[in-house]
C-alpha cells in the first residue's frame, strides 16, 4: 500500500509507507507524507536524468546539430526545473509539520534511524568507489603496454591515473563522512542512555 492509499482509506489501521501513518493521522500529516513521496520519486527520476544527459552529452560532445543542441538544453531545463520543485515541496512539507508540530515531536531513535540509512549507503558507496581507482590503474598500465607496442599514442593513462586519484580521495571523503554520522549518531544513542 502506498500513502497516497493510505490518505484515502480511513477505516485502515496499519501503518503505511513511513511507518508513521495510521488512520488516526492528520489529514494535513498525510498529504504531507504523500507529497513526500512524490519528492522521493522525482528524485530517483532527476537521477535518471542527470545519467541520460550525461550519456547524451559524451555522444553529441562536437556535434553542432540542432536536435542534439536542443536535447541537452531541455534536459538541463528539466533538471532545473525538478530541483526547484522538489525545494518547492520540501518547503510545503516543512510548512505543514511545523504547524502540526510534528518538527519537535521528531525522537532520537527516528533520527538515528534516518542517519544510520545514509551512513549505510554512504559505505556502500566508499567500498564500491574503493574499487575503481586500481581498475583504471590497471587499465591505464595495459594502455601504456599497448602504446610501447606502437597500437595506440596519448595521454590517456596519465589521465586515468588522475581520475584514480580523484576517486581515492573520493572513497576517502565517503569513509570521513561515514565516520562522522557513526560518531554523531554514538552519541545521541548514548545520550538517551
Amino acid at each position: 500500500m502506498t500513502v497516497s492509499e493510505a490518505a484515502t482509506t480511513e477505516d485502515e489501521e496499519t501503518p503505511a509507507g513511513t511507518g508513521t501513518e495510521t488512520s488516526e493521522t492528520p489529514q494535513a500529516a498525510r498529504a504531507a507524507y504523500a507529497a513526500e513521496d512524490v519528492a522521493d520519486e522525482l528524485r530517483t527520476v532527476f537521477l535518471a536524468v542527470v545519467a541520460a544527459s550525461t550519456l547524451l552529452e559524451r555522444t553529441g560532445r562536437g556535434s553542432a546539430h540542432p536536435a542534439l543542441r536542443r536535447a541537452d538544453r531541455c534536459a538541463e531545463d528539466a533538471l532545473s526545473l525538478a530541483s526547484h520543485a522538489e525545494d518547492l515541496i520540501y518547503e510545503g512539507i516543512r510548512e505543514v509539520r511545523e504547524q502540526l508540530g510534528e518538527l519537535a515531536a521528531t525522537s532520537v531513535g527516528q533520527v538515528v534511524s534516518a542517519l544510520d540509512v545514509s551512513r549505510t549507503q554512504l559505505a556502500e558507496a566508499a567500498e564500491r568507489v574503493a574499487n575503481f581507482p586500481g581498475r583504471l590503474r590497471a587499465a591505464g598500465q595495459r594502455l601504456h603496454d599497448a602504446a610501447e607496442a606502437g597500437e595506440v599514442a596519448g595521454h590517456a593513462p596519465e589521465k586515468w591515473s588522475h581520475a584514480a586519484d580523484q576517486l581515492g580521495l573520493m572513497t576517502e571523503a565517503l569513509a570521513g563522512a561515514v565516520s562522522a554520522l557513526a560518531t554523531y549518531t554514538d552519541r545521541l544513542t548514548g545520550a538517551t542512555r
